[in-house]
Parts: C-alpha cells; structure tokens; sequence
C-alpha cells in the first residue's frame, strides 16, 4: 500500500510539472522578456531584484513612475540585503501590469539592456522596515532636490520608530542581465526528468 502511494504521488507530480511546462509555453512564453539586476553599496549593502514586460508591445525604451497601471512593466519585484547578505526585506512595487509604489521611477533601454535615469524601487509608506534604493536623478524628479544624497545612489530604510536612515551610498550603477529565455521550462522539465527516474527505482524495488 505505500509503495502504490508513493507511486501515485510521484507521477501526480511529475505530470504536473509537464503540464505546467506545456502550459507555459503555450501561453506566448516566448513574447516575456525578463531581467534580473543588482547594485551594492560601498559598505556591503545590495540589492537585487528582477522584472518582466511583454515584447510584443514594448518600445524600445521603457519608462514607468507613480502609481497605477504600467505602461509596459508586468511585473517589478526587489530584496535588499545587509554586509552578510542577510535579507532585510523583499518588495513587488509592480505586479500584475500594477503599481503600488507612489515614488516608483524606473527607466530601461531595451536596445542596449541598461537601466537609466531616474530610479526609486523599492517601498515607502513612513511604516518602520520600508526600505527602497533611489538615485539623485529620483529625488530631483520627484522634487526632494532637498534631499540629494552624497553619491549618486542611496539603500534607505526606516527604522523601528518610522525614522529614515541611509545605510549605504555608492556611485555604483544598477546591473541588469537577461534571463535566457526557456529556462523555466528547463527547471520543469527537469523536474520531470527526476520524478521518472524515482518512478523507474520505485518499479524497480517493487519487483525486488
């Protein structure tokens, strides 16, 4: 009895993943560009996050600020790390084609794969834990010329009382690299791959 559990639950899941795998592709997987970026600060502070938009209906270069419905992003998501890459916190500022943060400003050329321009992701609502990297050209944009950090970048976080703080400055650039594409279909095949082979030593020991 457990072994025809177990062999059940194996090729439930290995079908799964080969439908989902189907379903990915079907569903114009080739028509999603998706990026991965990171920046680090001077003292060991980083950041990475990735985003996706619809190549089918992207300009060549895209631009999103504010809140609201995007104009190309789909999605939009970061995490910020300390020195010891510890995650402090995880943000999704687009999800969906959506924006839910007021200072988002975000700027890709598709063309030569850099970020550009004014940049502010992350999240800020005055709530103790926010925490969001923006550049000079952000805080000009959105009008705090008031608050134009030491360097070109700054990893902003607001402490237990809602205070904000800088933890870390750099004149590093952010960095993007592309996601190749199929490589989700890869990692579910490659589930496949292993829930076979468990159900052929499964046959195996059984007839053992």
């Amino acid at each position: 009895m457990t072994h025809l559990f177990t062999k059940t639950a194996i090729s439930m899941v290995t079908t799964t993943a080969l439908v989902l795998a189907i379903a990915i592709t079907t569903n114009d997987l080739a028509h999603a560009a998706e990026f991965n970026f990171n920046w680090k600060g001077d003292t060991g502070y980083s950041v990475k996050g990735s985003f996706n938009y619809d190549t089918t209906t992207a300009p060549s270069v895209i631009s999103e600020a504010g809140l609201g419905a995007t104009k190309n992003l789909q999605s939009l998501s970061i995490s910020f790390f300390d020195p010891l890459s510890t995650l402090i916190n995880s943000f999704t500022p687009v999800l969906n084609g959506v924006s839910n943060y007021s200072f988002l400003r975000f700027n890709f050329d598709n063309t030569t794969q850099q970020i550009f321009g004014p940049f502010d992701v992350g999240k800020d609502d005055n709530l103790p834990g926010d925490t969001w990297l923006n550049n000079n050209l952000a805080l000009i944009d959105e009008g705090f010329s008031d608050e134009v950090l030491a360097k070109e970048f700054g990893f902003n976080n607001r402490d237990a009382a809602g205070t904000k703080q800088i933890l870390d400055l750099s004149n590093n650039s952010v960095k993007v690299s592309k996601v190749p594409e199929g490589s989700i279909i890869i990692g579910l095949l490659a589930v496949c791959s292993l829930g076979f082979s468990a159900q052929r030593n499964l046959d195996k020991a059984t007839q053992e």
